[in-house]
């Protein structure tokens, strides 16, 4: 979730969860963020790379590309 979704912390990802029918704590995710390599949502969000938005993007960008028209 937290690659997929840069901007969200640790208690947005913990109400998703929760949402999900899983009861996380807080510190249980920042320790598996912190396993996996992730840092914090604001570091997180800063380090958004060219494959990265076009692999989260890739339906829309698909979606438009139906939207050309012969000039």
């Amino acid at each position: 979730m937290a690659r997929e979704n840069r901007s969200w912390g640790d208690t947005r990802i913990q109400g998703a969860l929760a949402y999900l029918h899983h009861e996380v704590g807080r510190g249980t995710i920042v320790d598996v963020l912190r396993e996996a390599g992730l840092g914090p949502s604001p570091e997180r969000r800063k380090g958004t790379d060219w494959n990265t938005f076009l692999t989260t993007h890739w339906d829309s960008i698909a979606a438009t590309d139906f939207f050309t028209v012969e000039v």
